[in-house]
């Protein structure tokens, strides 16, 4: 198995184990974000934790099912074509998204800064590698002109 095929699987089996966390995540927001409120000593605020992880919630599906599709591209050799570039646009947007979400919430618990700058910072990381491979895509497609 060559290098770049056992990266691609490992890339599968990491995508899978998150979207298990965001199943397990997803049916024990209801009794997880108490508890994990009380072990950290933020009594008072379960509910607004709760409300913050189901709006976040989508994003991170969507996350799953984006990095699905590309990768799915990529082992079929659809590496350097428009459909990547969209699904790295939304990809980008849902990380921004997420760091607007808790650029809000920071303001009833400062913890969310962290994450907000670290969604942002994601999501133009992507929106760098959306960019270089729309410009691939673009010399590819003059290349093969020239040919």
């Amino acid at each position: 198995m060559k290098a770049e095929s056992k990266s691609l699987t490992l890339s599968i089996i990491f995508t899978t184990v998150f979207a298990l966390a965001m199943a397990f995540l997803t049916v024990s927001i209801p009794w997880l974000v108490p508890f994990l409120c009380i072990i950290m000593e933020h009594e008072g605020i379960e509910a607004f934790m709760t409300v913050i992880a189901y709006i976040s919630l989508p994003a991170g599906w969507g996350a799953v099912v984006l990095l699905y599709k590309i990768l799915f591209n990529v082992k079929k050799k659809k590496v350097f074509v428009p459909e990547n570039v969209k699904y790295l646009n939304i990809l980008s947007l849902l990380c921004i998204y997420v760091g607007i979400v808790c650029a809000v919430a920071m303001f009833k618990y400062f913890g969310f800064l962290f994450v907000g700058i670290s969604a942002f910072f994601i999501g133009l990381v992507i929106r760098i590698v959306r960019n270089i491979i729309e410009e691939a895509i673009q010399i590819k497609e003059e290349n093969d002109m020239t040919i």
